[in-house]
């Protein structure tokens, strides 16, 4: 590695020099700001005639054709390409000075036409940039490069600063270069660009991804493997997407929960493990990117699974996405049919909607997929290890029916009121409804006049109480024209309705009022509860019970002996809960003893766990704790803890 400062012109006046930005890296992002400010220093370094530092450049040298010399920029290509920018548009400026700049900054006289221009953009700016150097004005897209390029033509247009001492004090701009080499046993450019990294404007995990994949390749076999895979994956998803599905698709492959903030190390660390290379990752990649990108749009070959991926993506319930991509994996590998998996994704969809439509917590449902994502405790048989970590919080229909029957699921639930009158008529015309297309229309209106006050006894109280129920919605494509119409004038509209479950309201309704709305959410119930059945837990017997449980699920454990307790991804064997309770603690105190610190500001845990009378046990830091409790107990101080110290979807146990 070699490192010094250096004048800027000094470094772009190299002959034969092609400053490559690898296909990896970012495309061109400055914004109005950066460029404005980076003008400004230059017309402070040209007042006050002094030098102005800009940063570093970092890069792997290589040599190129006609004995070029070829700098694979690693960090400091959004500045390089601004840099070149604002010297174009100098050059463009100063008929003066035009062919200096040209000739020494710009372009290599003696090099054949794809490397005549210094500076190589990344793909999506090559065109664009291009058109910049070769003065073509007939590009026509959106461009962060055209866009600069004509901020600093305009900045340098209004300047007070002559262009010609504008581009002179260009060489007040001091830098310092780090050049790497490329020799395999020397410097490790991927270990210096992550520490470059952390201490400059981050990176999204997608980007680090690519980088880690792309970086140790050489050029040809970059611009193949991001050709062949990434740029087709990098269409699928935008930004946020992108990273979320890289956490979901390490779900799958590791059965670990993974923090959103710890993506790219948890995916470094599973392509050291596994001893991947680059290609058969980027296939793999490619190819759950292709399952990933089907489930957002519901758009497998199956049209009976499609309409499960809809309702689940309607529900916002992205957490299963990595068992819906392990089902479509297990498909194409002709380890199940899709009957089987479509009967899966029905299980997962009616607890889904169950959880949801009784308000329940669905922060246990990462550590439940994650555990449905570890094959090698499925003994063969997905629908039971599905059944049996759903099991302890799986709604029955007792609860879902008293939920349906009271709560205001239009104003708490709104998205699942529209999916639930959705699937209703779906189940009436065996047609897929466009959900987007379809409006909720209250009944009773949300927004009473003078004639529903008459119509309806206490109207306000009925509204209050029943107004937001499942049997006071129905759906249709024009709710403001007839939203505060009286029932008589609304049910003639309803017999017109091209919605099969608002014609039927007509039919079956000649007046509207509590005893209507509560009769229709009760027959509108008592469909759901079989659209969404309970699956029959009954084939789950207490001997197959046994296994793992998040600490977050109501379990009976009564009779039972706990065998392990895995911690952030850590597995340790137990023989009794005390034990368990013992480890736990430990494992608290060795990752981190602030929050072990946390705990014993809790003071009911404070007074359960550390004011010891029965039974004591010392743990590894020499603290005595009190482990006289039962099983349940034991499971609950577990359960409080791991809240406290924000691990609870990281805990699981098993049982025997």
């Amino acid at each position: 590695m070699k490192a010094d400062s250096i004048h800027l012109f000094d470094f772009l006046g190299s002959g034969k020099t092609i400053f490559e930005i690898p296909v990896f890296q970012r495309n061109y992002e400055w914004d109005k700001a950066q460029c404005e400010q980076l003008f400004k220093d230059l017309t402070i370094a040209a007042q006050n005639d002094t030098d102005h530092f800009i940063g570093a450049i970092v890069y792997v040298t290589e040599t190129g054709n006609k004995m070029s010399h070829i700098y694979r920029i690693i960090d400091g290509q959004q500045r390089l390409t601004s840099l070149t920018l604002l010297l174009k548009a100098l050059s463009d400026a100063d008929k003066q000075d035009h062919a200096e700049i040209e000739e020494e900054y710009l372009t290599n006289k003696y090099l054949d036409d794809n490397n005549h221009l210094k500076l190589k953009p990344v793909e999506h700016d090559y065109e664009a940039f291009e058109s910049v150097m070769n003065e073509m004005a007939d590009y026509d897209q959106p461009s962060k490069v055209i866009d600069n390029y004509r901020l600093f033509q305009k900045l340098i247009s209004n300047s007070d600063i002559d262009s010609s001492k504008l581009y002179e004090a260009m060489n007040h701009f001091n830098m310092v270069y780090i050049e790497l080499s490329s020799d395999p046993n020397e410097e490790n450019p991927q270990v210096i660009f992550e520490s470059l990294n952390s201490t400059g404007v981050s990176l999204s995990s997608s980007d680090l991804v690519r980088n880690f994949l792309l970086m140790k390749l050489d050029s040809q076999e970059q611009s193949d493997l991001y050709k062949k895979y990434w740029v087709k994956i990098e269409r699928m998803f935008a930004t946020k997407t992108f990273a979320e599905f890289i956490r979901h698709y390490l779900v799958v492959k590791t059965h670990v929960s993974v923090k959103r903030n710890n993506v790219y190390g948890s995916y470094k660390d599973y392509f050291i493990t596994e001893k991947l290379n680059s290609e058969n990752a980027l296939a793999d990649l490619f190819k759950f990117a292709n399952y990933y990108d089907q489930i957002l749009n519901h758009k497998t070959e199956d049209s009976e699974f499609n309409r499960v991926l809809d309702h689940i993506n309607v529900m916002d319930s992205k957490v299963v996405f990595p068992y819906l991509m392990l089902l479509m994996d297990l498909i194409t590998s002709g380890e199940i049919d899709q009957g089987q998996a479509n009967s899966l994704a029905h299980i997962l969809e009616s607890y889904l909607f169950r959880l949801k439509a009784c308000q329940l917590p669905t922060n246990g449902l990462n550590k439940i997929v994650v555990g449905l994502c570890d094959l090698s405790k499925v003994n063969g048989n997905l629908k039971l290890r599905l059944l049996r970590l759903l099991k302890a919080n799986f709604p029955d229909d007792r609860k879902l029916s008293d939920s349906l029957m009271e709560v205001d699921l239009y104003h708490q639930r709104n998205h699942l009121a529209k999916l639930a009158l959705v699937i209703l008529e779906e189940h009436r015309t065996k047609e897929t409804i466009d959900f987007n297309d379809a409006q909720v229309e209250h009944i009773m209106p949300q927004r009473l006049n003078a004639e529903w006050r008459l119509q309806v006894t206490n109207a306000d109280k009925v509204k209050e109480q029943f107004g937001g129920t499942l049997g006071n919605l129905t759906l249709t494509k024009y709710n403001q024209e007839m939203s505060n119409k009286p029932y008589d004038e609304k049910r003639e509209y309803y017999q017109d309705s091209n919605v099969f479950l608002t014609r039927e309201v007509a039919k079956t309704y000649d007046h509207w009022g509590k005893d209507t709305i509560t009769d229709r959410t009760r027959k509108l119930t008592d469909e759901l509860i079989k659209i969404f059945p309970m699956p029959d837990i009954k084939e789950v017997s207490e001997e197959e019970i046994t296994g793992e449980y998040t600490i977050d699920q109501t379990v009976d454990v009564t009779g039972k002996k706990p065998v392990q307790i895995t911690i952030s991804g850590d597995d340790y064997s137990v023989k009794t809960w005390r034990q368990m309770l013992v480890v736990f603690l430990n494992d608290i105190w060795n990752k981190d003893s602030l929050n072990f610190d946390r705990i014993k500001e809790n003071r009911q845990i404070d007074r359960m766990l550390f004011r010891v009378n029965r039974n004591p046990e010392k743990l590894e830091n020499g603290t005595e704790i009190e482990t006289n409790f039962s099983a349940t107990v034991i499971l609950a101080i577990i359960a409080k803890v791991s809240e406290i110290c924000d691990i609870t979807d990281q805990v699981s146990y098993t049982v025997r």
